[in-house]
């Protein structure tokens, strides 16, 4: 006569191996559906798709409320079985008293720091901003560029790496020169819009070398529109959180405030594994951007690491665990 123990053993064991193969299957369509998200975005001769994060983004308040995250899940289960749900939430901006300290000491030697690097960045150092990101060589490495102007970083970029780069230019007259000069790189995908903390269309003026220190904060009232969204918006849509961004970086004369404090104030920042920014702190109509620039130092510290820094001028960021 057989054990009955040993048969249930057995039995017990088969369960668990179907499981580990039903569990494994649907957490590969799971991975199949991020690369797919990630991937739309990069589909020659067609308007890129927008995530299934759509249908949970609140629009008042930028994160996910409780009916329309169960929807959410419910239809990425059935679907593709299911899932981990991947939250975007607000995270506290308040700096703890260390934090503080340190922000002090920052805005103390502000000046004094922005006058060094610049003298020290500007036409010695200033390519670093491009040639310091080998690992974008990697074939599926993605890059989000806000403010590519006439497209000089972004030449230099797809020289460098050709990664899967995602360019947004605000200007309408530029955005089409973008649209031209990469035309034939199915990787590359212009979009005209700006990003910043709200949605709105600002009316600016043309200024600097080819609109290069064009600006909603100049403090005049022009005649071009400028097409601004929410930044975490954005990126929801995209599909960040489902997938991450190997390099964010931002040239846009003064957005990169309202950008970084933006994500800053969601976990959507643990998405971004380098962050690049210039910051413009001398430009006119811009609320205390000194002060703005050391909280963001603070809070950016929680979750990366400076990898190259000219203070208050040009500086990267990498996330902690990639260090």
């Amino acid at each position: 006569m057989r054990n009955p123990h040993k048969l249930v053993i057995i039995g017990a064991a088969l369960i668990v191996c179907v499981f580990v193969f039903l569990y494994t299957f649907k957490m590969e369509k799971v991975e199949s559906r991020r690369i797919e998200i990630r991937d739309n975005w990069f589909t020659p001769n067609s308007l890129p798709v927008v995530a299934d994060t759509l249908h949970f983004v609140s629009t008042k308040s930028n994160t996910t409320s409780g009916g329309d995250r169960d929807a959410f899940i419910q239809h990425l289960s059935e679907r593709y079985g299911p899932v981990t749900f991947v939250s975007i939430h607000p995270q506290s901006t308040v700096l703890t008293p260390e934090e503080q300290n340190r922000s002090v000491t920052c805005l103390r030697n502000a000046v004094k720091d922005r006058n060094v690097n610049g003298s020290r960045f500007w036409g010695r150092e200033e390519h670093i901003r491009t040639t310091h990101h080998t690992y974008l060589r990697n074939k599926d490495a993605v890059m989000i560029e806000i403010g590519g102007n006439r497209g000089d970083d972004a030449t230099e970029f797809v020289k460098l790496y050709n990664p899967r780069y995602i360019i947004l230019e605000p200007l309408e007259e530029y955005f089409k020169l973008l649209k031209e000069k990469f035309k034939n790189n199915s990787r590359v995908t212009v979009v005209n819009v700006g990003l910043g903390i709200k949605n709105e269309v600002a009316m600016v003026n043309i200024e600097g070398f080819k609109a290069d220190a064009t600006s909603k904060f100049s403090g005049t009232n022009g005649k071009t529109p400028l097409y601004i969204t929410n930044a975490t918006k954005f990126l929801m849509n995209l599909g960040v959180g489902l997938f991450d961004v190997d390099l964010l970086t931002t040239n846009c004369e003064g957005c990169e405030y309202e950008v970084l404090e933006t994500i800053l104030s969601t976990n959507l920042i643990n998405y971004i594994k380098n962050f690049q920014f210039a910051t413009h702190s001398t430009l006119r109509g811009l609320e205390d951007p000194l002060g703005r620039y050391c909280k963001i130092q603070e809070l950016l510290r929680r979750t990366h690491k400076p990898t190259y820094q000219y203070r208050l001028i040009w500086e990267s960021w990498r996330r902690n665990d990639l260090l």
